[in-house]
């Protein structure tokens, strides 16, 4: 399961789980889309540290079907990535995505807090 977390009014902390499921991403949609009717965008702080992928292909759809009909809201992401193959992921996807992301390291997550909220 997804844990969450309120930063700030338009901030979220998305706390990964070790794989995720294909219902996941149905649990957390209605706090992200409430806080997007509220501020208009919005911004994640993404723990990943502990991701090691999916349960399934379709965990991963939904997860990628949950990026396609929320990016355009979403300002800024920033991932605390665990993996060197998450830095390489965020590298590639980056390029397909509206908001920025950038990805950090565990021992940078003071600096990734510090620009999502800036």
């Amino acid at each position: 399961m997804i844990a969450r977390e309120v930063i700030s009014a338009n901030v979220l902390k998305i706390i990964a789980p070790e794989k995720l499921k294909a219902d996941d991403f149905r649990q957390i949609a209605p706090q992200i889309d409430s806080l997007i009717s509220q501020h208009g965008k919005i911004r994640l702080l993404i723990d990943a540290s502990r991701f090691n992928g999916w349960e399934n292909i379709a965990a991963f759809e939904n997860h990628a079907g949950f990026i396609k009909t929320h990016q355009q809201r979403v300002e800024r992401i920033a991932v605390i990535a665990g993996h060197d193959w998450q830095h390489w992921l965020i590298g590639a996807v980056r390029i397909f995505l509206h908001p920025e992301v950038r990805a950090y390291d565990r021992s940078h997550q003071s600096e990734a807090l510090q620009w999502i909220v800036g």
